[in-house]
């Protein structure tokens, strides 16, 4: 594992404050900034940090790494910034609000040497990570499919809020929730193209959408892997669920901690004759492991630059082209995308 590192960070609200919170102790916070500069104040009193009056001044403290944790529309211009500044870069997803936002910076982080980091944190769960271990070791024959549901039930003047503004967010539910997931199916199945999408703003008071359905895979094949993934703003008790399907078993990971509930992987076995599988429950501990485990990931992709990145600008620029695929589908979407800037 590399040693400390100088961190600056833009974007002190709640993931800014979880990122910070991941850090090592011999890694140190040298700049924040926020558009609200009581949050960066704040911030930067818990960490013995300079809250500084803009994002220059964070660059100007030359960080190894800067934490990218601002509105979707900010995140590509800020991470190209901070590359050019000779920083790598830990950007929270979606990192961007287009797909050619991804592209281009995947094109500056070539030119720059540096690297990217988007943050997927759902990969570092650990029983998530358990999952795609088990999957990916043929121990239970090939992955026939994925079933995925996410949701939440927002908060009084959720529609009000900045990710109901197209221009802002990008889209809604699909991206907030969604990119989890199809980034989790990327990371588990591989790449599987977009078969179909129903898309609704059901409840909410946006232009957004508040739900999404999506299913993933090649229509016309009998044998290659598919998914089929709900995303929801109107799942009044927040759930997190999301099953693979082998050939001789269904493994099942339930919770993310917290207000998802405890996390645990259910693994039912087939025997050769079917019937009743015999059951294997796995359980986890009450905190969320995945921000620290992300970190670790990213320090060591950072100390040694051959190492491949979990969870890189080229995983984002997928989950983008797939959700640019699914908007695409209907008209109303096409228009609340056409609000968002490239």
């Amino acid at each position: 594992m590399t040693g400390g590192l100088k961190v600056g960070v833009i974007g002190c609200g709640l993931i800014g404050n979880k990122r910070v919170e991941a850090l090592d102790a011999d890694d140190v916070v040298v700049a924040v900034f926020d558009v609200d500069a009581s949050k960066a104040a704040t911030t930067a009193q818990q960490v013995g940090a300079i809250a500084a009056d803009s994002i220059e001044q964070v660059l100007a403290e030359r960080p190894d790494v800067v934490v990218v944790a601002a509105t979707h529309d900010q995140l590509a211009p800020i991470t190209a910034a901070s590359l050019r500044a000779g920083a790598d870069v830990l950007v929270e997803k979606p990192g961007g609000v287009t797909a050619g936002q991804i592209e281009a910076m995947l094109a500056v982080e070539h030119a720059t040497g540096r690297r990217v980091k988007v943050g997927f944190n759902h990969r570092f769960h650990p029983a998530l990570q358990e999952l795609q271990a088990e999957v990916s070791s043929g121990t239970h024959g090939e992955l026939m499919h994925l079933r995925a549901r996410y949701g939440h039930g927002g908060r009084p003047g959720y529609d009000r809020e900045w990710r109901a503004e197209p221009s802002r967010s990008g889209g809604g539910e699909l991206i907030d929730q969604g990119m989890h997931l199809i980034d989790l199916t990327h990371w588990i199945a591989g790449p599987l193209p977009l078969h179909s999408a129903l898309l609704r703003t059901q409840f909410w008071d946006t232009d957004v959408d508040d739900n999404a359905a999506l299913i993933l895979g090649v229509g016309d094949s009998r044998v290659s892997p598919w998914a089929m993934l709900h995303v929801t703003w109107t799942e009044w008790k927040n759930m997190f669920s999301l099953e693979a399907y082998c050939r001789t078993a269904k493994l099942q990971v339930d919770g993310l901690v917290r207000s998802y509930g405890p996390q645990t992987l259910t693994i039912h076995r087939m025997a050769p004759d079917l019937g009743p599988p015999a059951t294997e429950v796995r359980t986890y501990g009450t905190e969320d492991l995945s921000w620290r485990a992300e970190w670790q990931e990213f320090k060591s992709a950072v100390a040694d630059r051959q190492r491949p990145m979990l969870g890189g600008l080229a995983d984002a620029l997928y989950a983008w082209q797939t959700v640019e695929a699914a908007y695409a589908t209907s008209a109303p979407y096409q228009a609340m995308r056409a609000q968002v800037g490239a």
